[in-house]
């Protein structure tokens, strides 16, 4: 029949249409924000302070300091979150370490929470860069020890990516990159290719999602000690794209920890895990050398 032709062929061009659209607007495919906070370090009886400060642009950013929480540092961790919500829900995953002794720095990108502006690739890079810029500046101010970055999921490659020209990258102790990957064209190749109904489009990721910011095009300008840790049941951020940035860094010192029963940025608390008693005993050994 004319009209059942007519209802497939246009049902085919609005998959396609809704695929061009997600892939061309960058910031709805990898940048989820929230603007609302959820909860606050203060509801988990730790102190913690706002810090605002300002991107190369001048947009207006925001974070948090959890000082440690025993009074003396052992170092600082620097978070750079996913790409969903907000820091008030991602700073819990790392809110452990501060009863160990480590401040935890977590701030916002761009467009999230209190941060003002909208989410997109270069202005990321920035707020990048101005974070950690900021996050040395409150180390050298309030810590001792290892100054840590620690990028989870989307923050892996937004953090590797900045640290490149990050003007005190030999004074970064260690950088982690948990649960992440390296190409944005590549994982967006491979989402699309996950799902039957988006297979036919799966090529244009190569054609309209930018890698001028993926942590790929920069492997060779690393030099920090690098820990990149992988859940073996990650259904968001397959594993083999943790191991390749493992295999192409080529630092003097690195490590892939691979999480049998890991899933997404679950390391340390999935039942079972040994993850953070092993994570603390590499913090120790980054702080000796």
């Amino acid at each position: 029949m004319i009209w059942l032709r007519h209802v497939r062929i246009t049902l085919r061009h609005l998959g396609l249409l809704v695929t061009l659209l997600c892939l061309q607007g960058c910031s709805n495919l990898f940048y989820q924000p929230m603007k609302p906070h959820y909860v606050n370090p203060a509801q988990f009886k730790f102190t913690y302070g706002d810090v605002f400060f300002t991107s190369k642009d001048g947009t207006r950013l925001h974070g948090w300091f959890i000082p440690a929480k025993n009074g003396k540092s052992k170092g600082t961790i620097v978070q750079f979150h996913g790409n969903a919500q907000n820091l008030s829900t991602h700073f819990l995953s790392l809110l452990w370490l501060v009863p160990e002794g480590y401040n935890l720095f977590v701030f916002d990108y761009r467009g999230y929470g209190k941060s003002k502006g909208e989410a997109n690739q270069k202005g990321i890079y920035e707020d990048a860069l101005a974070a950690m810029e900021k996050g040395w500046e409150l180390h050298s101010q309030k810590g001792q020890g290892p100054y840590v970055i620690y990028g989870q999921s989307l923050g892996g490659i937004i953090s590797l990516r900045a640290l490149a020209d990050f003007k005190n990258q030999n004074k970064v102790g260690l950088i982690v990159q948990d649960s992440t990957f390296d190409s944005y064209k590549d994982i967006a190749f491979d989402r699309l290719n996950s799902k039957w109904f988006l297979l036919p489009f799966s090529p244009l990721a190569y054609i309209l999602v930018s890698d001028a910011y993926a942590s790929d095009e920069v492997f060779d300008k690393i030099t920090v000690p690098t820990l990149v840790v992988v859940g073996q049941k990650d259904d968001v951020i397959p594993q083999k794209f943790g191991k390749r940035i493992y295999k192409n860094l080529h630092v003097k010192q690195k490590w892939l920890w691979k999480a049998k029963e890991g899933r997404h940025i679950d390391v340390y608390h999935y039942p079972g895990s040994t993850f953070r008693r092993k994570f603390l005993s590499l913090l120790d050994q980054i702080s000796q050398n």
